[in-house]
């Protein structure tokens, strides 16, 4: 049930989609078990970095969602400016909190570094109610479609991430481009694993040049010029997803409760408590037979 005048509001900041998510992510999960009213974020930021640096995605969010039934407008700017606040940055609010008279809004923020690694695990097994939330307020127009059948979801980040050498990929270094040729070779592997070629559906935003030893794979299509939303929900769809190491890979599987496949050192954090959910594989290496069921199961589901 609401409680009075106690409300909660993600802070969303200046970065990109999947490093907003989590203040969303976490107050809508304390809003849903406080009773607290969610307030919509403000979407709505002006960032040049995108057209300077020649993005495809110019990170424009607030064209891409709405309140789907979250307080806005006039509302939510007259509680921004009159409410008392207590702001959250990594933690969970006090047990309890209450709001007498005046109102009384709990801000979510992000953490600049390492945003996962310090509050990832407060989301772990919401997925279905954030994935819900999501989907109600995206904007029709920016839900992706079913797929004709499974497919096994690759995702490329390359845009603004940098290439490095494999000391500092295999020392845990995130955020930077992983070599081609894993994905490539992994795709291989958990096919064979399966025992069938399965469609593989690319989503990247590198250049085709960039991505040529996936591309020429029997089977794989790419997917191009969507907004970042409906790439973020389709690639959730996948029987598995063959992940970079962003946030926006773990965000996209962790979304659609897809098994997940990383580069060693990459993982970031653990989305799943089944452990048997995510793995990090090598160039040439074998697949556990437990992730391979995972995987199998979904197929078997006919999810896409």
């Amino acid at each position: 049930m609401p409680r009075g005048n106690l409300y909660g509001f993600p802070v969303i900041g200046r970065t990109g989609l999947a490093h907003s998510m989590l203040s969303w992510a976490r107050c809508t999960i304390w809003c849903r078990e406080s009773g607290a009213k969610m307030i919509a974020p403000v979407w709505f930021t002006p960032r040049i970095g995108p057209y300077l640096r020649g993005e495809l995605d110019k990170r424009a969010y607030h064209r891409l969602f709405r309140p789907a039934g979250d307080l806005a407008g006039m509302k939510r700017a007259w509680l921004l400016a009159t409410a008392r606040t207590v702001d959250v940055h990594e933690g969970r609010p006090t047990p309890g909190m209450a709001a007498h008279g005046r109102p009384l809004v709990v801000r979510f923020f992000n953490a600049l570094a390492d945003n996962e690694k310090k509050s990832f695990d407060q989301v772990v097994g919401y997925e279905a109610l954030l994935r819900e939330r999501l989907e109600a307020m995206t904007r029709p127009r920016f839900r992706p479609q079913p797929h004709a059948g499974p497919f096994i979801a690759i995702h490329v980040r390359a845009g603004d991430f940098s290439a490095a050498d494999d000391a500092a990929i295999l020392g845990g270094r995130n955020n930077v481009r992983l070599p081609v040729d894993w994905y490539a070779d992994r795709l291989r592997a958990l096919r064979a694993a399966i025992g069938e070629t399965v469609p593989a559906v690319l989503f990247s935003d590198g250049r085709d040049e960039e991505l040529r030893p996936i591309l020429a794979e029997p089977g794989v299509r790419r997917i191009r010029g969507r907004q970042s939303v409906t790439d973020l929900l389709d690639i959730g769809r996948g029987s598995a997803v063959i992940s970079s190491g962003s946030g926006f890979s773990l965000w996209g599987a962790f979304l659609g409760g897809a098994p997940r496949l990383c580069h060693p050192a990459q993982m970031i954090v653990r989305a799943y408590s089944d452990s048997a959910m995510e793995v990090e594989s090598a160039f040439g290496g074998s697949l556990p037979e437990p992730f391979v069921d995972r995987v199998r199961a979904r197929i078997a589901a006919g999810i896409c």
